[in-house]
């Protein structure tokens, strides 16, 4: 049977393709395919750009029809928006994010031009608006609309879906941290976490089993009556985002790294404590709106900033995260006392929550979903709908690393190099991993580009950009002429597993950059590159058999350097998304300025 899961619209929407009889795993998120970050469009470029046989049942990742959230994710009105938004993408044609970034007048100046160069996606523009202001939504009316919008689009496509499943946010993002999870089929407590999702920013759910979990623990995201001021932590993370100029649902890890730095102010911290409330019955935390108000007033908390500098204002909000998510995980951990955790949401991509949980909870086996964001929702819908429908998933444990995305031929790829004309091009065959290795070792800068995509935020050595963590200066290198992002940003390591407790105190052997651990200090003096201020890396412990081929090249590095370790970023110019097909590849490599690219045998450098 083959099921697609989504995220269908909005911010990091995505899809997921289950086939149950071949056992394989699909998954793609629209911004690697438009290359517009963290993407709100629906996934109808997906749809397009691959060909999909058939498709037995979709889902969507949301089922508040009555919109009690207030996030107006099911609305029909939504159906039209999403219409408006494809027309103005074919107006204003974007390669990348920052072509979006335009004013009114600069919009209304692309729609006029458009008037005699594209006249039917004005036409359809105008449509869809005047379409919208008829509407007069109801909750039936809403499951209606959206249930065929969804039909109509797949059937655009030559897809023609049985029927369209729509299950509770929190729970797409719960299901698939236990069924990818190494505790699938045992005991384990699922903690989700975002800024919010059908009238929630938390559940906690008890799994006893693939087949038997339950509900106990919920916190409502209470809408506070304008704009996407929702009572809970992720939307408070994303206000102090704001207050630094930064955006929001996209630059908390910013925050999160520079508040390494500093050393949360005690009134503030205090004053965030203070209107905050942990439940232990009902396992629920709850604001004083009174006293939370001036956290979503960004004038105060500007001014916050202004008087204790930056890097202690964002310590105020990283402490505040930390704090309440381990005071919550204690007091449910002393109610359902199982010792292992799953975590999924936007707010578990905080790694240093993470390791705060490690350190401070009695949860030492703590796996974090690699697609943590709303992008994972469509794996959790697609499992869901599978379940429903009497689809064994079981198999789904044997997906310990989510390469889940498409991948190419060396022929593919030497058709795609073969339309540049300044690039150099030599076949390494399969001695690649070790001459990456020896360049990497020398103090080059390269990327890598193989195998199947990861799904998520995070590179995991297929769509790559890697260095040398012993020289000083490589940090600054990617910082400034690569990715060309702040210099406060660290850089995580993959490591040989087999290194993991030579360089770490205290750890256990996690594949996906979701965690920091602590390295020991007769190591960070060799490695400066792979560490952060505080001493933490985000480390992803590799073994032959996750990625054969990336398991070489760290072995040739330890045989060269002495160490197993690389630094690995994602493969993309800041700004932009990870590289999806070889021409991506090649494009960044030149705008990054990398030194090589290692691209299925091949190895690229400038003329």
């Amino acid at each position: 049977m083959r099921i697609v899961g989504t995220k269908y619209c909005g911010h990091d929407s995505a899809l997921c393709l289950l086939d149950t009889k071949q056992k394989t795993v699909f998954a793609m998120s629209t911004e690697r395919v438009t290359r517009i970050k963290h993407d709100y469009l629906d996934i109808t470029p997906i749809l397009g750009a691959y060909q999909f046989d058939s498709v037995d049942y979709v889902a969507h990742s949301y089922n508040d029809f009555e919109d009690k959230g207030r996030d107006g994710e099911l609305r029909e009105k939504m159906t039209y928006n999403k219409d408006i938004e494809k027309a103005i993408r074919s107006i204003v044609n974007p390669t990348y994010s920052k072509d979006l970034r335009i004013s009114r007048a600069e919009k209304n100046r692309f729609i006029l031009k458009s008037l005699f160069t594209n006249f039917s996606a004005v036409k359809s523009y105008y449509g869809a608006k005047y379409r919208r202001a008829l509407v007069k939504e109801t909750p039936e009316g809403n499951r209606r609309a959206f249930t065929n919008y969804i039909k109509n689009n797949f059937n655009k496509y030559k897809l023609y879906p049985k029927e369209v499943f729509f299950y509770e946010h929190h729970l797409c993002h719960a299901i698939p941290s236990y069924y990818l999870s190494p505790f699938n089929g045992g005991e384990a407590l699922a903690l989700t976490i975002d800024g919010q999702g059908d009238g929630f920013f938390s559940k906690l759910y008890s799994f006893k089993s693939d087949t038997e979990y339950k509900l106990i623990g919920q916190s409502s995201a209470d809408f506070m009556g304008s704009g996407d001021r929702y009572l809970s932590i992720g939307r408070i993370y994303n206000y102090f985002t704001q207050a630094m100029d930064l955006h929001p649902n996209s630059d908390e890890g910013k925050v999160e790294a520079l508040a390494a730095f500093g050393k949360a102010d005690k009134n503030l911290l205090k004053q965030l404590k203070g209107a905050t409330r942990i439940d232990k019955e009902s396992l629920s935390i709850h604001y004083d709106i009174e006293k939370i108000s001036p956290f979503y007033d960004i004038d105060y908390l500007k001014e916050q900033r202004a008087s204790m500098g930056d890097e202690n204002f964002c310590a105020v909000v990283q402490d505040y995260l930390e704090d309440t998510i381990v005071d919550y995980l204690n007091l449910a951990y002393e109610k359902y006392p199982i010792n292992n955790l799953c975590l999924s949401g936007g707010v578990a991509a905080n790694i240093i929550m993470s390791l705060n949980i490690y350190d401070r909870t009695n949860f030492k086996n703590i796996y974090v979903l690699p697609p943590m964001g709303d992008d994972g929702l469509a794996i959790g819908s697609a499992i869901l709908t599978a379940l429903e429908v009497g689809e064994d998933v079981s198999w789904l444990k044997d997906y310990v690393m989510p390469y889940f995305g498409d991948e190419y031929t060396r022929e593919q790829v030497k058709q795609a190099l073969d339309g540049f004309d300044n690039i150099i091009v030599e076949d390494l065959k399969n001695t690649w991993p070790e001459e990456a290795a020896k360049s990497v070792a020398e103090g080059k800068i390269c990327s890598l580009f193989h195998g199947k995509m990861e799904f998520g935020p995070r590179a995991l050595g297929n769509r790559s950009i890697i260095g040398n963590p012993m020289m000083e200066n490589t940090r600054q290198r990617i910082n400034s002429t690569v990715k060309r992002r702040p210099s406060y940003q660290p850089f995580c390591p993959s490591i040989l597993e087999e290194e993991r407790e030579r360089l770490f105190k205290d750890s256990f052997p996690h594949k996906h950059m979701a965690i920091a651990f602590r390295m020991k200090e007769e190591h960070i003096k060799n490695l400066p590159c792979a560490v952060h201020v505080d001493g933490t890396a985000r480390p992803q412990f590799v073994e032959e058999q996750d990625n054969p081929n990336y398991y070489r090249y760290l072995k040739e590095l330890k045989n060269i350097m002495g160490y197993g370790v690389s630094l690995n970023t994602s493969f993309n110019l800041h700004g932009r998304t990870i590289v999806r097909t070889p021409q991506d590849a090649v494009v960044d490599f030149i705008d990054c300025n990398l030194d090589e690219l290692f691209i299925e045998g091949y190895r690229v450098t400038c003329k």
